[in-house]
């Protein structure tokens, strides 16, 4: 399986060759180890531990452009600047994008602030209704954020399903081929011009929300943040972090909530409300079916 991550950034020496460079660079003390991080399929991640404190190092992908590490780059700096809590980038030469050359291999990456404590995936744990309400005030706050960058296509958000269908869903079998065509043909009439757009997260679920050893929560990850409905980040986050497999009962609960505690912040329209159920049946497929093909 390490093979697998360390082609993603084309690495053929010792992971801790380039560890003691990053430590250099950002003069954050002696080398004492690392760790890979095996969550998450696109870049390479890894805790780094020094004599001085513990940091996470975000190795960009082989295959990413340069236009694709700057579209990230401006993410992280908007989300630094938010009213959330969301781990520290660091600068190294004036810059947080940080460039190392070894073995003829440039490598592009970001150090962050560790956080100590789990995600809610490493905790196989469900947000209670006081975690889930916090969770939603900093999504809102992440939506209330001006993105002076491209748009980022995501072969994964609801808004391209129907163009990612049509190129793989010959792969399916008759089976979800059955179900993802019945909810192709109810996607095709929705009006996404209709649906009120922010400056969305993309991705607020189990592994992207941390809890510290003081039961802070951190949201994390904004590889997938874009302009988008603002309906498909609450339908992503319900979909995932409030589904309880053993309560139906609770899963409505706690979607709900979500809905509801939203709407303090920012003002649902009736058509947001109305496509929400059609997204959240169209995530939860999708879902099934990544668990299924794993």
């Amino acid at each position: 399986m390490l093979e697998e991550f360390y082609d993603r950034i084309s690495l053929k020496s010792d992971l801790s060759k380039l560890s003691k460079i990053i430590c250099q660079k950002y003069n954050v003390g002696k080398y004492i180890s690392e760790e890979i991080i095996l969550v998450g399929y696109e870049d390479f991640n890894f805790i780094l531990t020094t004599d001085v404190d513990k940091f996470c190092v975000k190795v960009f992908n082989k295959y990413r452009t340069d236009a694709d590490v700057k579209k990230y780059i401006d993410r992280i700096k908007l989300a630094n600047s938010l009213n959330i809590n969301t781990p520290k980038v660091y600068n190294c030469d004036n810059d947080i994008l940080c460039e190392i050359a070894l073995n003829d291999i440039t490598f592009k990456l970001c150090v962050f602030e560790y956080i100590e404590g789990k995600s809610f995936y490493d905790l196989n744990e469900i947000p209670t209704e006081k975690e889930i309400r916090n969770i939603v005030e900093q999504m809102a706050h992440i939506h209330s954020a001006k993105l002076e960058s491209d748009f980022i296509y995501d072969k994964w958000t609801i808004t391209n399903f129907i163009k990612e269908y049509e190129e793989k869903g010959k792969y399916l079998d008759n089976k979800y081929n059955k179900v993802f065509k019945s909810l192709i043909d109810r996607t095709a009439n929705i009006k996404f011009a209709e649906l009120p757009t922010s400056f969305v997260h993309g991705d607020i679920i189990s592994s992207n929300v941390m809890k510290d050893n003081n039961n802070k929560l951190w949201i994390i990850d904004f590889a997938v943040s874009n302009y988008l409905p603002r309906i498909v980040d609450l339908a992503v986050t319900s979909c995932n972090l409030c589904l309880n497999p053993e309560s139906e009962d609770k899963t409505i609960a706690s979607t709900k909530i979500i809905l509801n505690e939203y709407q303090k912040y920012n003002k649902l329209t009736d058509y947001e409300l109305e496509c929400f159920p059609l997204f959240y049946d169209l995530l939860l497929m999708q879902w099934e079916y990544c668990k299924l093909a794993i």
